[in-house]
């Protein structure tokens, strides 16, 4: 395995749990679902118990397939992420050696730790995880934050096994801020998932799936590259790639003055309209791709809301399309138009073009920022210092 990605609480974990709807992921990557309620570890689809540790004040860490584990993980952190700080923090040795153990032979040449900002768990023990993981694997391994921000347009209510608990903006404004502060502190860059950008959308609650499977999606092809393909460019005469790999994420997530934090965007459209679906072997039903649009779709997708493109200081992105519109005349996608369009945002524009045999094509791209130049960030620092005072350490 080249990768490891670790989910850290409820939200980071059914994330990782996204990214490993597509078999093929395994080849490349192993999952760790760390968490401290067995109640989200069940909703789990595509991580396994064998891939879960347990996280508790009384028991410690409690590997997946121990006797008793569903008695033993159960209690959570009462949505504090200090409780879960001070946990985590005298656990980060035995961390490392679950990680190595789950991990087999080796270490990963890069990880992801993916974690919710809005509650106890996530918040509280993602920077202990990101710290075990530099322990297992050392310094020379890139540690890829992914952080969800919460919704704080508003109090949510939350409905659990015994009533309902409502939880004030306010409040998840303050966990998130206390999150983001630690967490940029121990990885090399932080990739930001915004749950505010459903929060004007009917039935949202219903729409956390989709949004974590578009995140997921964008992953998948920013670290696959043509792995989960499996095509050859070489069968291809006229296909040069121009491919980009997390070392290129990484370099992208970096910043002058610290930590870069950055948004995803991802636009697909159809190649082939219905004819050429029906008569597929007469060629017909192709459609033209213009390379702004896709990348001018891709942008106003971003996962972050209250973001301002122009200030992003780099960006990275990668089409990925049948081989007419990556060869050839005809149907060639003009990547030009692509870096014009991020080259408007930004001076440093980074660009792969890779092969699928699906009748789609598809533009994933990263924006970083100086974490000053995310409103987003300035807004919930705000709304935490209305709230109360600052748990930032």
């Amino acid at each position: 395995m080249a990768y490891l990605f670790v989910g850290a609480g409820q939200a980071g974990c059914a994330l990782v749990d996204s990214v490993f709807e597509v078999d093929r992921v395994s080849t490349l990557a192993t999952p760790v679902a760390v968490n401290s309620t067995i109640r989200d570890l069940q909703n789990l689809s595509n991580v396994g118990q064998e891939s879960w540790i347990g996280i508790s004040q009384r028991e410690g860490l409690v590997p997946g397939d121990e006797a008793g584990f569903e008695e033993k993980v159960s209690g959570g952190f009462g949505r504090d992420p200090k409780v879960a700080d001070e946990t985590a923090s005298d656990l980060v040795g035995p961390l490392a050696s679950a990680f190595a153990e789950q991990f087999g032979e080796g270490t990963p040449s890069f990880a992801f730790v993916f974690a919710g900002l809005g509650g106890g768990t996530g918040c509280g023990i993602a920077p202990h995880v990101a710290e075990a993981v530099t322990e297992f694997a050392g310094e020379t391994t890139d540690v890829i934050g992914v952080a969800v921000l919460p919704n704080t347009s508003g109090d949510i209510t939350r409905q659990n096994a015994d009533d309902e608990e409502t939880v004030s903006a306010g409040r998840q404004a303050s966990n998130a801020v206390y999150g983001l502060d630690r967490l940029e502190a121990v990885v090399d860059g932080i990739l930001l998932v915004d749950n505010q950008r459903l929060a004007y959308e009917e039935a949202a609650e219903g729409r956390f799936d989709d949004f974590n499977e578009y995140v997921a999606a964008g992953i998948r092809d920013l670290v696959s590259g043509p792995v989960l393909e499996r095509i050859d460019p070489g069968t291809y005469e006229d296909f040069q790639p121009q491919t980009i790999d997390l070392q290129d994420v990484v370099t992208s997530l970096s910043v002058p003055d610290g930590t870069g934090y950055a948004a995803m965007g991802r636009s697909v459209v159809q190649t082939k309209s219905l004819p050429g679906y029906l008569v597929p072997f007469l060629g017909l039903g192709r459609q033209s791709v213009d390379g702004d649009t896709l990348a001018q779709l891709a942008i106003s997708k971003r996962s972050v809301a209250d973001l301002s493109p122009g200030l992003a200081k780099r960006a990275i992105g990668q089409i990925r399309a049948p081989a007419p519109y990556v060869s050839g005349d005809d149907y060639r996608i003009e990547i030009s138009l692509v870096r014009s369009r991020l080259d408007s945002y930004c001076p440093e524009v980074n660009l792969g073009m890779m092969l699928t045999e699906r009748n789609l094509a598809s533009f994933t791209t990263l924006l970083t920022f100086e974490r000053e130049d995310v409103d987003r960030i300035e807004q919930l620092e705000s709304q935490a210092a209305r709230y109360g005072p600052s748990t930032t350490v």
